[in-house]
């Protein structure tokens, strides 16, 4: 007789010992919640108390660590020591005790340093690992990042954690740093790693007219530019609202071009109030917090030179976040889903598309998103005249993908649905064409009646829909769980 002896359930949170900071230890103590639940994946808890202490600034942080500045938590014994409570809200606090948790479940894996490191920066953004890792680097390489992670001087580790964060999404390896002077370097104060922050660039021609900073009015002298750290305010009436981070300001021939550099968490609290609202419900907060940074992990450079824009194109930022939504980005799951279909619409318009739909790659098989009663865009109808018509048929190639929407115009076609939609946009407005969820009849007159639902592409977590199940008591988690089917989740 076989017996099957079922894995040891996993013991509930227990609260650390929180030292230090007693304003903001609820807060962490929520945020510790939050990620003990979404790393039970990487393995077992281990029994016993453990402790957290926050730190009252980064100097004593760094005394009791030795750590670097560009690391956040570090693991002494059973004592986590966190940088301060203001440094971990600007940073991707729910990343980092997801990474530091993770840690703590390995510590009896007997796992070298380079991988261990490796799944703790993978569980930054998964609540699982993968079905499979990728393949192990030669021995020499594996030797030489157990060097690096273990007390490598500053460029020496900055490598291994590109070469790691690379090897994890299968992109080209970097190639290590040169040996000269190496084993002398030291610790030294530095800018955050490019792939903590994010920048956002307001074009010239979006910002016209006077530009006051913090009360001084600046002159517009082409190619002059300034540069802000902190609290940024504009004046009353301008496009944008108060900037937290670094902020450069130049003067272009046709306005002001303004750039916004601020931590990763930063971004995502401003995407998400620029898309939701300040006033949104919080779990529609939180979930749209998730897709984010789930899309970010795939898309961090839009634009060129790395940069984000504050438009639909990448997401809609209008200042600085109020604390309420860092606090939702800070407690958002984490959202085991493929970057590539990490997508959100204005409204579904109750039916929602797959990306094979749309894009013509992808999962088949549609989400769930509810119908919202004065829902503007449940229904919608337009009419393009013939001259637009003959305008879109010259814009958009014939041709479509494997189970992607498509229409006929007339004799000429099929077009991708996606296509037209967008070709219209950019020609007549955004409104010309609302979303991909559509019929159309070409009339006699070569005019084309549309007539639709939904507002945008139609696919991924319908802004509308969560709104409207918060507000009947549904989580994030819930709400995500409706929005993305299985088959969209990390392979």
């Amino acid at each position: 007789m076989i017996l099957l002896v079922a894995p040891a359930p996993e013991p509930p949170f227990t609260p650390p010992a929180i030292e230090g900071d007693d304003v903001n230890q609820g807060a962490l103590e929520d945020s510790l919640r939050t990620a003990f639940a979404s790393t039970v994946g990487f393995g077992p808890w281990p029994l016993g108390p453990w402790r957290v202490r926050l730190h009252p600034d980064a100097a004593a942080f760094e005394k009791a660590t030795g750590a670097p500045p560009g690391r956040s938590g570090q693991w002494l014994g059973d004592t986590l020591h966190l940088r301060p409570w203001e440094q971990l809200r600007r940073r991707d606090l729910g990343a980092i005790l997801r990474h530091e948790l993770t840690h703590r479940r390995l510590r009896d894996a007997r796992l070298r340093a380079w991988a261990e490191e490796a799944r703790c920066l993978w569980a930054e953004g998964h609540a699982k690992p993968p079905q499979t890792w990728p393949a192990g680097p030669p021995a020499g390489v594996q030797g030489r990042l157990d060097r690096a992670l273990a007390g490598g001087a500053t460029r020496e580790q900055a490598w291994a954690y590109r070469w790691l964060r690379a090897w994890l999404r299968g992109g080209p390896l970097p190639p290590p740093p040169g040996r000269t002077g190496a084993a002398a370097e030291r610790w030294v104060k530095e800018a955050p790693i490019l792939a903590e922050t994010v920048t956002v660039v307001w074009p010239a021609e979006r910002l016209r007219g006077p530009m006051v900073v913090n009360g001084h009015r600046l002159s517009h002298r082409l190619g002059r530019t300034w540069r802000f750290q902190g609290t940024v305010r504009f004046q009353a009436g301008f496009p944008v609202g108060p900037l937290r981070g670094t902020v450069q300001v130049r003067a272009e021939r046709h306005g002001w071009r303004l750039a916004w550099t601020a931590p990763r968490a930063a971004w995502i609290a401003a995407a998400t109030e620029g898309e939701l609202g300040a006033d949104s419900p919080f779990e529609a907060r939180r979930a749209l917090a998730a897709v984010l940074s789930r899309w970010l992990d795939g898309h961090p450079r839009q634009h060129q030179g790395g940069v984000l824009c504050p438009l639909t194109h990448c997401a809609v930022v209008r200042g600085a976040a109020v604390p309420a939504t860092m606090q939702a980005v800070e407690s958002a799951p984490v959202l085991d889903l493929d970057f590539r279909w990490a997508f959100f619409t204005g409204s579904a318009g109750g039916h929602p598309l797959s990306p094979r739909e749309v894009w013509g790659d992808g999962p088949a098989k549609a989400g769930v998103a509810t119908e919202v009663p004065g829902d503007r865009w449940l229904a919608w109808e337009r009419r393009l005249d013939a001259t637009q018509v003959a305008a879109l048929k010259r814009d958009v190639a014939v041709g479509l993908r494997p189970g992607q929407l498509g229409m006929k115009l007339g004799a000429s076609g099929p077009y991708a649905v996606e296509a037209l939609r967008l070709a219209a946009g950019r020609r007549y407005g955004w409104t010309a064409w609302p979303s991909n969820a559509c019929e159309a009849e070409l009339l006699a007159d070569g005019s084309l009646r549309l007539k639709g639902r939904g507002w945008g592409h139609n696919v991924g977590l319908c802004l509308s829909a969560a709104r409207f199940r918060a507000t009947q008591g549904a989580t994030a988690e819930q709400i995500l769980a409706e929005a993305f089917p299985p088959s969209w989740r990390t392979p």
